[in-house]
């Protein structure tokens, strides 16, 4: 089951993604990681986190992470005018890209799931941690501005 379920989830971010950014920032897919429940985690290094939480068939949810300057160019290419600082503007942006990554996996997933609104969290190096031991599935793009990992962490 949770094979399957890294697989829907994988599909879902890949997709999705690209459907919304090839065009105009150059996604480049790459290697997806599925960590099993109980193994050390460490996340990349990222500046800039949206996180959207989910609730109800399975627990988790979603992480969007990249370093400030990839940050900056999605969220300009997704607001459509070019951003010079992460302000209200981009991290609205980013929260949605999230938001619209969640919404494609829990359309996949069969079950009642719940979104909560999105949050970002910035700062150099930070890092998100978890209060349970949960499965991750990541995967990773690169774009003309910089890398980017969205990751959906799950408990089903």
């Amino acid at each position: 089951m949770q094979t399957d379920l890294a697989d829907v989830i994988r599909e879902a971010i890949d997709e999705t993604v690209k459907v919304f950014f090839t065009t105009d920032v150059g996604i480049k897919a790459g290697p997806a990681v599925t960590k099993p429940e109980g193994q050390s985690y460490e996340p990349p290094q990222a500046d800039i986190t949206a996180i959207i939480g989910f609730t109800g068939a399975v627990e988790g949810g979603v992480h969007l992470s990249a370093p400030l300057h990839a940050a900056l160019g999605l969220a300009s290419a997704f607001s459509g005018e070019p951003l010079e600082s992460f302000d209200a503007t981009a991290q609205d942006a980013l929260g949605e890209l999230a938001n619209i990554v969640a919404g494609a996996v829990k359309e996949r997933i069969n079950g009642a799931i719940y979104l909560t609104p999105p949050q970002v969290v910035t700062g150099v190096n930070h890092k998100v941690v978890y209060t349970k031991q949960l499965e991750s599935t990541k995967c990773y793009f690169r774009t003309f501005n910089g890398p980017f990992f969205v990751e959906v962490f799950y408990k089903s």
